[in-house]
């Protein structure tokens, strides 16, 4: 599956990360076209924050109070981002490359051409989160809460879901067979069309409860 990945300009202003964001959110300004290396906003809130067109390197946004914020045309690449809150947030062409989101909220979010690539977002929260278009690939993900979820046209690939919590989302038509998902939760009627390898339809069925007598 392929996705739209983030546009950004051949030439990004070099700016100070704190000073960027509180800047903005104080003049209630959005933030463009700028690249931000080794930079920290953690515990900081900074919510309703406006993002296009920026690159994010080995920034810090632990704890970080982003609820609502529009990041459109970003990549954030090695940044740590555990703990942080985009709830209620919407991310259109982004990239997460290699970041460690343990516990990221992103409840409610609306995902539109997402990538996440070799990120570690164990207890990460995706609750009621439309996603469209989005690839996790090489993710681990476990104890993972994804429940009541959409994911519409989109893909894990080699991830770690276990023990991750998928009741009452839509994950009709995605194959799974690459991923782990040893111990995860799922609702039967929402699995209709999905792909699971034999090991792990068995698997499923003790999950569901369901007894099977030879």
């Amino acid at each position: 599956m392929e996705i739209f990945m983030p546009r950004l300009a051949p030439q990004l202003a070099q700016e100070s990360l704190p000073q960027a964001l509180i800047g903005a959110a104080e003049e209630e300004m959005p933030v463009k076209n700028m690249r931000f290396t080794a930079g920290s906003v953690s515990g900081l809130e900074l919510p309703k924050s406006d993002v296009s067109g920026c690159l994010f390197e080995r920034c810090d946004l632990r704890e970080a109070d982003l609820r609502k914020s529009t990041f459109i045309d970003a990549v954030f690449r090695d940044c740590d981002l555990s703990g942080c809150r985009f709830d209620d947030g919407y991310f259109r062409r982004a990239a997460f490359i290699g970041c460690r989101m343990t516990g990221v909220r992103l409840d409610g979010c609306g995902l539109n051409n997402v990538l996440l690539e070799d990120c570690l977002l164990s207890y990460a929260h995706l609750g009621r989160t439309k996603a469209e278009r989005v690839i996790a690939r090489g993710c681990r993900m476990a104890e993972s809460v994804c429940s009541e979820a959409g994911f519409k046209s989109c893909a894990f690939e080699d991830c770690d879901l276990s023990r991750s919590d998928f009741t009452h989302a839509g994950l009709r038509g995605m194959d799974l067979t690459s991923c782990n998902i040893s111990g995860a939760y799922f609702t039967l009627n929402e699995l209709r069309g999905t792909v699971f390898t034999p090991e792990q339809a068995v698997m499923l069925i003790r999950t569901l409860g369901i007894v099977v007598k030879d």
